[in-house]
């Protein structure tokens, strides 16, 4: 059997781990937990015996490590790069005495998973990425990353002609996304709260480091694990614009994939008026689709500078996706619902689904004559290759956040080929299947 590392795991995505942890054991291998942070480590070390805190190095990382420098450039944050780099060498002397089998990382990006990964690499780990996925209650599973970093982006439209399209499993797909379906979740373990003394030693500690921000979650960051509220589900009756209309869906400033895939992003105000010149050059209206949370909060006021824009909450995302004329957007995933729809679909900055002929990549400037330029030159047949593969094979249908039996047994079983043992599992060991979950409950 394996041993596979959780690698800096989210504390928000605490249950997922744990079903997965609970899962892999009873497999038999073993499941370590490696942090980066001394918050988080504190909170799986009181979940879990077997985790462990990377002590960086004072130096930072050797100028021959000249991969890892240009992959953090690309993420900005200089501090947090050289925290990073500074966490190579420890990372490296850890994974060379515990020889793990998997380094498992979980969706979340930063330097420091940057780090880690490099370090996987150089002595020889095999590494699997896991993240949220394009529809809500999916995940992404890749060996390279997630989103603008996953392998499948490297491919040509060639590359699908081997792929059949499903159209049962797509429809169910659309449906499941604008039925904001939420799965039936496995029950939640016990949350131990760590102790208090341990949370004050690492707010003090990051105090005297300058890291104020920092501070908080280390005395109640712990929180993160618990159920986070849901958000309702939407009908048509509650979208008032009427069609035709282009719809733009915004994201928060801290959405990884603006952070760490849409190089110079436009900003939303920016957004809304191109969008609003593509709409008025096909007499459309406009609707703006705002992040959840204090971002959307944050948004609304600015989406009203422009002028004749409907703004919507983020539970109307999918319902809106699928009725546009178009959407545009930076690389917001609800844009796959558009996709599912026949909707096209204008990108300006990299995405999972920036496909030639899937979708239409275009800088701010670019926007409106872009809209109409991708209705001429979708590839229906390529559209439903690409989203077939992605959704049966490049997803997993878990949720990570309410993870079922099913697709805890779907990640389980993408970790075991990643290790190359148990691919071909026993008759009687029940097997992940693709799809959204009520269509499975009928067969």
């Amino acid at each position: 059997m394996g041993h596979i590392v959780f690698a800096a795991p989210d504390i928000r995505r605490f249950h997922l781990h744990e079903r997965l942890r609970r899962e892999l054991i009873r497999r038999g291998h073993r499941v370590s937990i490696l942090c980066t942070e001394r918050d988080r480590a504190t909170f799986w070390q009181a979940q879990a015996s077997d985790a462990a805190l990377l002590s960086p190095d004072r130096r930072t990382a050797a100028a021959s490590d000249a991969e890892l420098t240009a992959t953090l450039e690309g993420m900005g944050m200089r501090e947090r790069r050289r925290a990073a780099q500074r966490t190579l060498g420890a990372a490296r002397r850890w994974l060379e005495r515990e020889r793990p089998d998997l380094l498992l990382f979980g969706g979340e990006r930063s330097p420091a998973h940057a780090a880690l990964q490099f370090a996987a690499r150089t002595v020889g780990c095999a590494v699997l990425w896991v993240g949220d996925g394009l529809l809500p209650h999916t995940m992404q599973v890749d060996a390279r990353g997630v989103d603008g970093d996953a392998s499948c982006r490297r491919w040509r439209p060639a590359d699908y002609r081997v792929v059949t399209p499903d159209e049962a499993f797509l429809q169910a797909s659309l449906a499941h996304a604008l039925a904001m379906a939420e799965p039936t979740s496995l029950p939640r373990a016990d949350i131990h709260v760590p102790l208090a003394s341990r949370r004050l030693l690492d707010a003090g500690a990051y105090a005297l480091q300058g890291r104020l921000r920092r501070c908080w979650r280390a005395l109640a960051g712990w929180q993160q694990a618990l159920p986070q509220p849901t958000l309702g589900a939407a009908t048509p009756l509650e979208v008032s614009a009427r069609p035709p209309y282009v719809a733009v869906l915004l994201q928060a400033a801290r959405d990884p994939r603006l952070q760490f895939d849409a190089g110079v992003a436009p900003t939303p105000e920016q957004l809304l008026r191109a969008a609003r010149r593509a709409a008025d050059a096909v007499g459309a209206g406009l609707v703006a689709v705002l992040p959840p949370g204090r971002s959307g909060r944050r948004m609304r006021a600015l989406a009203r500078r422009v002028p004749g824009t409907d703004v919507l909450e983020s539970r109307l995302g999918p319902v809106v996706a699928a009725t546009a004329a178009a959407v545009v957007t930076v690389n917001h995933p609800l844009a796959a619902v558009a996709l599912l729809a026949g909707t096209p679909v204008v990108n300006t900055g990299r995405a999972l689904s920036d496909l030639p002929g899937v979708t239409t990549t275009a800088t701010r400037a670019a926007v409106p004559a872009a809209g109409p330029a991708a209705c001429r030159r979708g590839r229906p047949a390529l559209r439903r290759r690409f989203l077939t593969w992605q959704l049966r094979y490049g997803h997993l249908w878990c949720s990570p956040s309410s993870p079922n039996h099913n697709g805890v047994l779907g990640l389980a079983q993408a970790v075991e080929r990643s290790l190359e043992r148990g691919a071909d599992t026993p008759d009687e060991r029940p097997r992940y299947r693709p799809g959204p979950t009520w269509p499975l409950a009928r067969s």
